[in-house]
């Protein structure tokens, strides 16, 4: 079979662990996870829909390892918690049965914890534990961990490695980025030891290889293990990536995927989650150069939309496997798509930051783009209607759009109006801004899955009273925009 894109649709193999592509689904938080931090239904149902999907790893993110110092609202896998297991077991199962290898992200925040809690003056009064001690920019002190916790730590990192083993997990994702506590060590900004885990790279990097020696005991030598680190942290302070290859060197001969990732916590998000405002893929020349100078595969991300410029990293050698998140919030199926060659039908995500912002106001996911997340305990597949009916939608913009290509799907015989020569609505204003082109084209994209579900679109109609009488449908969706 040729494919349109064989280098990002080719597998790769991790020690005896093979993937059916390159494009993994990066670490997502969950949303509906428990009291004592169990895995709930509807989180396993979204990471189930990134596995149906087509991506070749599915991440489950974040499970905090050590409660003692982490007060993060989080997964935890802990055999005294009743469910713990089982429920991490569920979630295995559902990304596996589809094909997906599933992998579990192992976190601690260190200074940052409680950042998941929605009441955030609950999180202020945590106690907090860094590398060093200090004040947090927000007035909250900072104790330094003794070396009895860090060896507490590194050994709950392992115990927590082998329980995602025992699970169903399949790889491992150590987070030693983005200004969590692994990455607290590693960075002189938040770093000012003394002693041996302080001062030169080689002692800021000894923390990050005790976690990773740990886990490879608790999982053996052919589990993959993947370390995610931030390429440089583009902050007064911080390292920059001269210091993030000498990191990945010091790490890669205990890791088999060197995720490279950008920034730092609360100083750069629009970096590490490049927004709209950003070039797309601007932090993958950070896994280019840090791959020149180490063995192990690369994996980049952000920002990663568009199936040409993923291929294009693949072949050229700038990465080994590239990762997406917002990506398959707004089309899950962007891999299986692309396997096929349908880029034309891939609904791209709008870099709109929704999905985060709904996130912190109420714990849940939604997608500008894409109604089924947030809701896939729902259904997510759209199911034969009983009774055919003739439909008539008023407005093709977004919504109207949308709504005729969900009714065409349930097997309805579809007319879509729209009173002007273009659809899309209130998107075509969006046409001549280069950083909001995407949302101009998102009606495209609709118009064209609308067009092939077997919408019958009449473009110069409008739907008056008049109109709708002489059609005589039988379902009438009214989509004719806001004032």
């Amino acid at each position: 079979m040729t494919r349109k894109f064989p280098h990002v649709s080719s597998p790769i193999t991790i020690g005896r662990t093979t993937f059916r592509n390159r494009i993994f689904s990066a670490p997502m938080g969950g949303t509906d996870i428990t009291n004592d931090g169990c895995i709930g239904p509807k989180s396993t149902a979204f990471y189930e829909l990134r596995a149906k999907g087509g991506a070749a790893a599915v991440t489950v993110s974040e499970l905090m390892v050590h409660p003692q110092t982490d007060g993060s609202h989080a997964y935890h896998l802990d055999e005294s918690i009743l469910n713990s297991l089982a429920a991490a077991t569920y979630t295995a199962d559902a990304i596996r049965r589809h094909g997906a290898i599933p992998s579990l992200e192992l976190s601690h925040s260190g200074q940052f914890a409680g950042t998941y809690m929605t009441d955030k003056s609950r999180q202020h009064g945590l106690c907090q534990w860094g590398p060093s001690e200090g004040m947090r920019p927000d007035g909250v002190p900072v104790k330094a961990l003794t070396q009895e916790l860090i060896d507490d730590i590194v050994k709950a990192y392992g115990h927590a490695a082998g329980l995602a083993k025992r699970a169903g997990f399949e790889m491992v994702m150590i987070h030693g980025g983005h200004g969590w506590l692994i990455n607290q060590f590693l960075s002189p900004l938040f770093n000012h030891r003394s002693d041996r885990y302080g001062g030169s790279l080689e002692n800021r990097v000894r923390f990050a290889i005790e976690v990773l020696q740990s886990v490879r005991t608790a999982v053996g030598p052919f589990f993959p293990i993947e370390f995610r680190m931030s390429g440089a942290e583009f902050t007064e302070g911080g390292y920059d990536l001269e210091e993030g290859i000498q990191i990945a060197q010091a790490i890669e001969a205990y890791a088999d995927i060197i995720h490279v990732s950008a920034g730092t916590y609360q100083k750069t998000f629009g970096i590490t989650h490049p927004s709209m405002f950003e070039a797309h893929g601007r932090n993958v020349y950070l896994a280019a150069e840090i791959k020149k100078h180490v063995s192990k595969p690369v994996a980049t991300i952000g920002g990663l939309t568009d199936p040409a410029m993923m291929e294009g990293i693949i072949a050229s050698g700038k990465a080994d496997i590239v990762y997406m998140a917002r990506q398959l919030l707004a089309d899950p199926e962007t891999p299986q798509k692309i396997m096929e060659g349908r880029d034309a039908d891939i609904v791209h995500c709008l870099r709109c930051f929704t999905c985060m912002a709904e996130r912190a106001a109420t714990a849940t996911r939604r997608c500008t783009v894409n109604p089924l997340i947030g809701r896939e305990l729902d259904g997510t597949e759209i199911q034969p209607a009983p009774v055919k009916k003739k439909v008539l939608v008023a407005g093709a913009g977004p919504g109207g759009l949308y709504a005729a290509y969900t009714a065409a799907r349930r097997g309805h015989h579809v007319i879509l109006c729209e009173k002007e020569s273009e659809v899309g609505g209130i998107l075509k204003s969006e046409q001549a801004i280069p950083f909001k082109r995407e949302m101009y084209e998102l009606g495209k994209t609709y118009e064209r899955l609308a067009r092939q579900a077997g919408v019958e679109i009449r473009l110069n109609t409008e739907v008056t009273p008049a109109y709708a009488a002489k059609e005589t449908p039988q379902a009438l969706i009214i989509a004719t925009g806001s004032r």
